[in-house]
């Protein structure tokens, strides 16, 4: 049992790993390891490594790295971006079938919106490429649009979202994914922290926990 004057362990997490991978078993397990409380903030991946450098936290977790060079990063594990549907969609989506789709996107000064697009160029293509692109803060509010969305076999809306994000949801078929055509959209989650502010914490211990739930 954690008493109420153990310290607290500041763990920080990007909105799709704080909201989506993180709450349950693994939350319990790194308080348990640490024989501390937990105190986990979801923000983007800029504000982390921002507070990681000013010891606001003692461990982040992002998704998209802007590396550093006092800060020490250290891969997670790989996630795949994946197109998401509230209808069943063809499993690979050809670069001419795209512009029938209408995509929830992220705003356009997100880093996460800057990896798809990215990848999206390797074909040719760019977030134009769409039917329609509306705007949306974060990956949870992508997810719940789409659950809410309005079933349009002929322009399906859909979001490019982590796919462990939406495990469940595809297990129960709530919702459904699909690929751009030979172009897998792959990223990798970094534990960051900083190692000459927080010495005293075994990183490595709860880098090895964290594994488990890949």
């Amino acid at each position: 049992m954690i008493k109420n004057d153990t310290k607290v362990f500041r763990l920080a997490a990007s909105y799709t790993i704080g909201s989506h991978i993180l709450p349950g078993k693994p939350i319990s397990d790194i308080s348990q390891k640490l024989q501390s409380k937990i105190e986990l903030k979801i923000t983007s991946c800029d504000k982390i490594i921002d507070g990681i450098k000013k010891s606001e936290y003692d461990l982040g977790l992002i998704e998209t790295p802007i590396f550093d060079d006092s800060l020490v990063y250290k891969e997670w594990m790989e996630d795949e971006l994946v197109i998401c549907s509230k209808i069943p969609i063809p499993q690979n989506i050809s670069e001419d079938e795209i512009n029938r789709y209408r995509l929830i996107a992220r705003k356009e000064d997100s880093l996460t919106r800057m990896v798809i697009s990215n990848f999206l160029a390797k074909k040719g293509l760019s977030y134009q490429s769409f039917k329609s692109i509306s705007e949306i803060d974060n990956a949870t509010a992508a997810i719940q649009s789409i659950k809410w969305s309005k079933p349009d076999k002929e322009n399906p809306t859909v979001a490019i979202v982590s796919q462990l994000a939406i495990e469940d949801e595809l297990k129960r078929a709530e919702l459904h994914k699909a690929r751009i055509k030979d172009l897998p959209i792959v990223r990798k989650f970094y534990l960051i922290y900083n190692s000459e502010k927080h010495q005293d914490i075994d990183i490595d211990d709860i880098i090895e926990s964290l594994k488990n739930y890949k």
